[in-house]
């Protein structure tokens, strides 16, 4: 007697959520800390704080839209 087994069926695996932030997100951190610390924001800074020249080149302009979308607050009057 022949008998037939069904197809097994195999759930996808759904991604984990992150555990870790990007870089950028890190890097636009550290230039709100220094912009309300009063210090400048420059690639100087940023390498005192261990990020080497050519990240802060290439990663900066996405890290500061990140820190001003993080940084500005809506008012809404009541």
């Amino acid at each position: 007697m022949i008998r037939f087994q069904p197809t097994p069926t195999y759930q996808t695996v759904k991604q984990p959520p992150r555990c870790f932030r990007s870089l950028a997100e890190r890097m636009a951190d550290d230039m709100r800390e220094l912009a309300f610390a009063g210090q400048n924001v420059s690639v100087e800074t940023l390498g005192e704080r261990g990020y080497p020249e050519e990240v802060v080149k290439r990663l900066g302009a996405k890290a500061i839209g990140i820190a001003r979308r993080q940084s500005t607050r809506q008012i809404v009057e009541a």
